[in-house]
């Protein structure tokens, strides 16, 4: 099998713990080694800010290339450098008074047409015990209603 092209996504979510920034850095660090290994293609890193809020409004940037190699500061920090929020996709009336979905949309379905749109391979969702289990439900859900795509 042929090296491919990863759209590599991270989000932070929940509340703020000091090892989230480090978390950050070492994946970057993961996905930045193996570009130079050539087990990949290419790579794109993009960052939802704060959390699933992020992955359901749209709210995201792509990191430039040119910082995969500064990002080690991030272990000598707390908090996260790309901010928090706890929104569960779960939670349709909350997201829908919190104003990240319309009426007559669905958490799950927004952030998979979210994370389709941005064609991403893989998320890495870094937080506690609800982050994942959010992850688990919108993966299965993407599974389920999205064929895994």
């Amino acid at each position: 099998m042929s090296p491919q092209h990863m759209n590599v996504a991270m989000m932070t979510s929940g509340g703020l713990a000091p090892c989230l920034s480090s978390s950050v850095a070492y994946l970057i660090e993961f996905w930045a080694g193996a570009l130079k290994a050539g087990t990949i293609s290419g790579l794109t890193i993009r960052m939802y800010i704060d959390g699933y809020k992020g992955v359901l409004t749209g709210d995201s940037t792509v990191l430039s290339p040119d910082i995969y190699d500064d990002c080690a500061c991030l272990h000598e920090v707390g908090g996260s450098p790309i901010g928090n929020s706890r929104v569960k996709l779960t939670n349709i009336k909350d997201c829908i008074a919190r104003g990240f979905i319309k009426d007559g949309e669905t958490p799950l379905e927004r952030a998979a047409q979210q994370l389709i749109s941005d064609k991403i391979s893989v998320i890495h969702t870094i937080g506690g015990d609800d982050t994942n289990t959010q992850a688990a439900v919108l993966s299965k859900y993407i599974l389920d209603k999205h064929g895994g795509k």
